[in-house]
């Protein structure tokens, strides 16, 4: 689920060092995505530790751009929570964005914010 131009398997933790502007978005159980730059990762359902029919297959995409700025970008039906530097959740509807920030929390269930919670990570 994961798209880059010209990327292939040895984008998959062949190497120990990762790239400026490489991101982890972990959720609480520890699973960990990695997206390095020029890359992106659709976060859905599936992804969860208990999987919800109430979130899209395809929820949010996390987009990291060649500099290593990332951004998150609401894609499903349900509106996707984001949270950033202590600030309130705000929900974002389909094809709305925001740019992330280290800490910066995503939660794919609107209404159980906790249960459906990943936090992304820079290095």
């Amino acid at each position: 689920r994961r798209t880059a131009a010209g990327a292939g398997a040895a984008g998959y933790g062949g190497g120990q060092f990762a790239a400026a502007g490489t991101w982890q978005v972990c959720n609480a159980a520890g699973t960990c995505f990695v997206v390095r730059p020029g890359e992106d990762h659709i976060i859905g359902r599936n992804d969860l530790p208990v999987p919800k029919n109430t979130i899209s297959r395809s929820q949010c995409q996390i987009q990291v751009s060649a500099d290593g700025t990332a951004k998150v970008m609401s894609c499903g039906k349900p509106e996707t929570g984001y949270a950033s530097g202590g600030r309130p959740w705000e929900f974002l509807r389909c094809y709305e964005s925001r740019q992330l920030q280290n800490g910066d929390l995503i939660s794919l269930d609107k209404n159980d914010l906790e249960s459906a919670m990943f936090t992304c990570y820079v290095s």
